[in-house]
């Protein structure tokens, strides 16, 4: 009986279901995060139709707006995406894919600092630039999305064809746009934090591609990790 259960477990755990469930916290994270922001969007929504909104809070609208539009894309990739092929064993890599997808919250307990307008307006177009950047390369994931280290489907064109890992570089533009609203020393720190723990989240990641995909080796001779020729 209890051999026969352990199958029954190991074989759900390669179900649609299953992956549904492990997905589960993390949707319901991101719709969290919805509903907080949701005040502050419809605020600014409606200076937009009063012709009431200045040029910083015009951006801060676009920058909630693009945030709306990654995350349901993010929410969706979630439910739709295929069963993994091959998942990192221990710990160590899901603590790390965890912390890197959430430290970046440490912000928002950060106190803001008081910016000039050209240095606010250059954080705000990062944010932008990091939420456009995250929603072209999770849109090219597609099913393949996943936050822990798994091996779903190889995917090696579009901006998966300039760098192996865009979607981290467009959360860490996103993340050096915070760095520069909040008080120093500690954004620079948690910002290099984030970066070091997303550096390392390709560490386990590559190794779980190469080992489902023999392919993946040429692949990663012939592109850089974040900066195309550089690194």
């Amino acid at each position: 009986m209890a051999e026969s259960g352990r199958r029954l477990l190991a074989n759900f755990r390669h179900t649609k279901a299953y992956d549904l469930i492990a997905a589960s916290p993390l949707i319901g994270w991101y719709l969290f995060g919805l509903v907080r922001q949701a005040p502050l969007t419809f605020l600014r929504l409606g200076d937009l139709a009063r012709g009431k909104i200045a040029l910083l809070e015009l951006l801060q609208l676009i920058a909630l707006l693009g945030s709306f539009v990654l995350i349901f894309l993010l929410v969706y990739l979630l439910i739709t995406r295929r069963v993994p092929q091959l998942k990192t064993k221990g710990g160590l890599p899901r603590a790390v894919a965890v912390c890197g997808t959430f430290l970046g919250n440490g912000f928002l307990y950060l106190k803001p600092v008081q910016l000039s307008l050209p240095i606010q307006a250059l954080a705000d177009l990062l944010i932008i630039a990091g939420a456009a950047g995250s929603f072209i390369a999770a849109s090219r994931l597609g099913m393949s999305f996943s936050l822990m280290p798994e091996a779903r489907k190889l995917v090696t064109g579009g901006p998966y064809a300039i760098v192996r890992h865009p979607l981290y570089l467009a959360e860490m533009v996103g993340v050096l746009g915070l760095v520069v609203q909040f008080q120093q020393p500690w954004a620079l720190l948690l910002g290099m934090a984030v970066f070091a723990l997303q550096y390392w989240r390709t560490v386990f990641e590559e190794r779980i591609l190469i080992a489902a995909y023999p392919e993946y080796v040429a692949y990663r001779t012939r592109t850089r990790r974040f900066i195309p020729y550089i690194f």
